[in-house]
């Protein structure tokens, strides 16, 4: 009867862990098959060849380029960390991202880097509300900073778009128009306010009343700059990859590209935003006028660049296991 008890009881963990290998498998699935897809569709003799001859300086610039975008990172979610009411040293965010960003690379896009992130916080023994906070907040300003450089982008290559991704693109800035100005209205919504109840509705209502308090921090502003200065790094990395392949682009056209890239990376249904950014990026410098073999080929590189810059996060991940708890932050 005990035994039985106990399977009884272990049943809907096993139900969950089955439906997150699904899950995950589904994010590789489509990750591999939007790859292939695009191989399929360009010429990949000519990609090749266009990689195979492409001029290393350019690409090395590109890569320097977008180094400093991991450090300015960890610098972001300080100033996110700081607004959620915690203070660590700026080393801590810098080797916690570096970490992250490395481990995320083999992990559904967004959720596997912040995953990390709270179990670095952990690690510290910061609170959780604090820690989930904070990222919650590092990630808000990341997509609305990338949002607004798409919106300032699609003045400079409007005419060639597509309707589809003209479609998009404005729905998506209209998304997060209305999502900011309801997370700043939150205050008002009195349901929230008078809720006297518990468990996960009442931290989820936590959560959002803290996000609204956050964002309008002086803390939140300077971790939007820093954000809109990465992206631009970002964009830089790709106008240099391209150039490297004899591509000639226009860096203000590359800004609704790359930031519409990035942004469809960010979602959770593929392994790191493989494929999914690939897709995006392709059809965006398609529309600029960029050959399809030469666009694969700039986004290939761009995100083997992305993974390249978080490499350190190899030996900060592996000398994490050799560090003991440190003291509970307040």
């Amino acid at each position: 009867m005990k035994n039985d008890t106990s399977q009884a009881g272990e049943y809907p963990a096993q139900v969950h862990a089955r439906r997150s290998y699904a899950g995950e498998l589904l994010k590789l699935l489509i990750s591999i098959g939007m790859i292939v897809a695009l191989a399929v569709w360009v010429d990949w003799g000519s990609m090749t060849r266009a990689v195979a001859h492409a001029d290393a300086r350019y690409l090395l610039l590109g890569l320097l380029v977008m180094a400093p975008t991991v450090i300015l990172s960890a610098w972001r979610w300080s100033f996110a960390a700081r607004a959620s009411g915690i203070d660590l040293p700026l080393g801590f965010y810098a080797k916690a991202t570096y970490s992250a960003l490395f481990v995320g690379q083999f992990l559904p896009a967004g959720i596997g880097v912040d995953a990390a992130r709270l179990a670095y916080f952990m690690h510290r023994r910061a609170r959780l509300a604090h820690a989930v906070q904070s990222l919650a907040l590092d990630r808000l300003v990341g997509v609305v900073s990338v949002v607004l450089v798409l919106a300032l982008g699609l003045p400079f290559i409007w005419a060639e778009l597509p309707s589809v991704l003209k479609l998009f693109a404005l729905l998506l800035v209209l998304a997060t128009i209305v999502g900011i100005c309801t997370i700043l209205s939150l205050h008002r919504i009195g349901i929230l306010n008078r809720y006297a109840g518990s468990g996960k509705r009442r931290k989820m209502i936590d959560l959002l009343l803290a996000l609204r308090s956050n964002i309008a921090s002086v803390e939140s502003t300077k971790a939007f700059a820093i954000s809109i200065a990465i992206y631009c790094l970002m964009i830089l990395g790709v106008h240099m990859i391209a150039a490297g392949l004899g591509v000639q682009t226009q860096y203000l056209s590359l800004l609704a590209v790359t930031a519409l890239a990035v942004f469809v990376s960010l979602l959770p249904i593929s392994v790191n935003g493989w494929g999914v950014r690939e897709g995006a990026m392709v059809a965006g410098l398609a529309a600029a006028g960029v050959p399809k073999e030469a666009a694969l080929a700039t986004s290939l590189l761009f995100g083997f660049a992305n993974a390249l810059i978080t490499v350190p996060g190899i030996f900060v991940w592996h000398s994490r296991r050799r560090h003991h708890a440190a003291p509970a932050i307040d």
